[in-house]
């Protein structure tokens, strides 16, 4: 629709737009702004610090809203939540893609690299811009990404923080009066075409907002949601639910790998948890947010990203699990578009599926009585083993060794069910970048 933002401007806007806060869906005439005189501070859902949020009834020529003392106003809210909205959200959909896991799976080091590689890989093999929409809400993944990718010495022993339950990840709001109630913190990003991609003349119209979220694993745990902290309720809006599986928690994977490897995460003291009743527990959620029946399969596609590969790939010896499933489609009319090699990624999914079938039966029973569309895919976030360091006696990663696989795959092979940003092909000799409807799983 068109719309006057304010003033003169005018921009082409969604009719809705879902907050990625509370999820709240509001029409966009209803989005709020934020105060910036200092004397308009004490909003009531947030705290006495926070500037107020209004609606506006006056603009400046260029389309900001002017406060209650005239000052002039650039940033947006929830009308519900009233927490910030990035403009872009107005203009293009957001897709949620929700990672779920255990705690210590290894959730932050996968999405980490992902969004590591995501930044390099998408320009270079796919024609696609993959920034920040929002660098404030992506400060922590941010930091994460400096930690294990951009170290000065590159001879230091790194490592991520494990994600906490509460505190700089997630917002404090009163969504009722005296009733405190946790948000998380979403990571956004924009994906858009370059002018290399063939649809580059479109890049407006496909232009997309990933939505990510990094839970800590205990929020996934049997009875850990409640009103008050409703921190997984995403996952009945996401388009796809990624289930982080780590094969060094189940104590028959670590006998199984201890002949063929001496990485310390296969020690007797390694955290031990039932993923099976943690996807379970997920698929859950799903169905009581969404109101669809107990014994209702998933609609969301499923994808299984069984993490630390660098251990355990010599169980899957005929497969490459290392350089990724990509090529390039040139097109005689100029631009290219990637593609994925489906066949190949889904046959390494039937591979692995039967790998740990063999393994852990009662998660990929689980798996199969949970969702109709199931992928599975192997990835390693760092590429090599921790260290034991001496000082501390933790494990932490040598930052010049560090080189992920296939952490984009799941990313990417989604990427192509969305329409026309990447391609597919099951027939790695013979390409063609096929033109997709937009998946509305």
């Amino acid at each position: 629709m068109k719309y006057r933002l304010g003033g003169s401007l005018r921009r082409t806007l969604l009719s809705k737009l879902q907050c990625p806060h509370c999820w709240n869906k509001f029409p966009v005439e209803d989005v709020l702004w934020i105060a910036t005189h200092p004397d308009l501070r004490g909003d009531p859902v947030l705290s006495p610090d926070d500037p107020i949020r209004f609606l506006p009834s006056r603009f400046t020529t260029s389309g900001a809203a002017l406060d209650a003392r005239g000052s002039t106003c650039q940033s947006l809210a929830c009308p519900r939540c009233h927490l910030g909205i990035a403009p872009v959200l107005l203009e293009h959909h957001g897709r949620i893609l929700s990672i779920v896991g255990t705690p210590s799976s290894g959730k932050s080091y996968f999405l980490t690299s992902c969004v590591w590689q995501l930044r390099q890989r998408l320009g270079e093999a796919f024609a696609l811009a993959f920034s920040d929409a929002d660098p404030v809400s992506n400060r922590v993944l941010a930091s994460n990404e400096q930690q294990l990718f951009l170290q000065d010495d590159p001879e230091k022993l790194v490592f991520l923080e494990k994600t906490q339950l509460e505190g700089s990840a997630y917002d404090s709001v009163q969504l009722e009066p005296g009733q405190a109630t946790n948000l998380p913190q979403p990571y956004l990003f924009t994906i858009r075409p370059t002018s290399q991609h063939v649809n580059a003349r479109g890049a407006a119209r496909l232009t997309e907002v990933l939505c990510l979220y990094d839970n800590a694993g205990e929020h996934f745990l049997p009875g850990a949601e409640n009103p008050l902290s409703p921190t997984t309720q995403h996952l009945a809006r996401s388009k796809n639910l990624m289930f982080v599986f780590d094969p060094t928690q189940d104590a028959r994977f670590r006998a199984r790998l201890r002949g063929v490897s001496t990485d310390p995460q296969l020690g007797q003291s390694a955290r031990a948890f039932r993923q099976d009743i943690v996807l379970l527990e997920m698929a859950s959620r799903v169905r009581l947010h969404a109101g669809t029946p107990a014994d209702e399969k998933l609609r969301q596609p499923l994808t299984i990203v069984v993490t630390k590969s660098d251990i355990w790939k010599s169980l899957l010896p005929n497969e490459d699990i290392c350089t990724d499933p990509y090529l390039i489609d040139q097109r005689e009319e100029g631009g290219f578009i990637g593609v994925v090699d489906k066949s190949r990624v889904e046959r390494v999914s039937d591979q692995l599926e039967a790998l740990l079938a063999g393994i852990v039966p009662e998660f990929v029973s689980a798996v199969r009585d949970t969702a109709l569309r199931v992928l599975y895919v192997p990835v390693s976030a760092t590429g090599v083993s921790p260290e034991i360091e001496r000082s501390s006696g933790m494990l932490k990663v040598r930052a010049s060794q560090i080189n992920p696989w296939w952490v984009t795959v799941p990313f990417i092979y989604e990427f192509s069910r969305w329409g026309k940003v990447v391609g597919s092909s099951r027939d790695a000799g013979a390409i063609t970048a096929e033109t997709h409807a937009t998946d509305g799983a």
